[in-house]
């Protein structure tokens, strides 16, 4: 069974209060290699429920990487955009002239030091085909939440998608998840068992951490049941079948049973314990 609500109706986007930094500021178009900034026709922010609000939670989908090895920072505003929506929907303002100002509690080297970034709606495609964090079509609108949030994480990171690239130490201790959390959430992540196996981290353990906070995943180098050198949200806790289902920024899902998630490939485990 899918952890996915039912898709949102797509209606016009209520005015948004613009954030300081807003319509006034300058706007970025950040670097990046073998594409072309495009317009996107019928752009709206977020899918909206029946009451107007912006239905986040339910539209998990559109958050897909693209070409930039960004995946820690997909994965932490997955893992946020699942348990606490509401942090996504103050993060990233509408400034209705088509710019969004988005904010963070720090840039890539996880110093806090909040910024806000303001870029226009226009998005990296080549040949017709998104290379980055792409948009859903909900309703005949391209909702493009996740996509602008990442064009604001690379503009402020030297302006560039490959500034937010993420490093390769995934089997040592790797702090991209950990700055990832933090730039979304301000908080400074828990890691449960730094490098792993999972054999340290207990069931319970992990019941607790998801039901009160936000959890983020990695994997080493290693072969196993996912992607190695990758980054995960942890989506639910089946208390009942002692299974897991981890969220793939790349797109879908995967449901293990403890005893195989604790001797998988995964070996970051991130904790926020209390969020928000």
């Amino acid at each position: 069974m899918s952890l996915f609500n039912a898709r949102a109706t797509v209606l016009p986007n209520p005015a948004a209060t613009p954030a300081a930094g807003g319509p006034g500021s300058p706007v970025s178009n950040p670097a990046v290699t073998g594409a072309t900034f495009q317009k996107v026709p019928d752009q709206v922010l977020f899918a909206l429920d029946s009451a107007g609000n912006p239905n986040i939670s339910g539209d998990l989908t559109n958050i897909e990487q693209g070409d930039t090895g960004d995946c820690y920072f997909l994965a932490a505003l997955l893992t946020v955009a699942a348990r606490a929506p509401d942090t996504i929907a103050k993060m990233v303002h509408d400034n209705g002239n088509g710019t969004y100002t988005v904010s963070f509690h720090s840039r890539y080297d996880g110093v806090p030091d909040p910024v806000q970034v303001t870029v226009n709606g226009d998005l990296p495609y080549n040949r017709g085909k998104p290379v980055e964090n792409g948009v859903e079509k909900i309703g005949g609108k391209n909702v493009s939440w996740a996509a602008i949030i990442e064009k604001g994480w690379a503009a402020a990171n030297r302006n560039s998608y490959k500034g937010i690239e993420g490093t390769d130490l995934s089997n040592a201790q790797d702090h991209d998840v950990h700055n990832g959390l933090y730039a979304i959430t301000g908080k400074v992540g828990v890691d449960r068992n730094p490098g792993g196996p999972m054999t340290g981290v207990s069931f319970e353990q992990m019941q607790q951490d998801f039901a009160n906070g936000l959890v983020t995943l990695g994997t080493s180098n290693s072969h196993g049941k996912l992607v190695s050198d990758h980054s995960y949200a942890l989506l639910g806790v089946n208390s009942a079948k002692q299974t897991v289902v981890v969220g793939d920024p790349q797109g879908g899902q995967s449901t293990l049973t403890f005893a195989a998630f604790q001797s998988s490939n995964i070996n970051q485990y991130i904790a926020i314990p209390t969020y928000p």
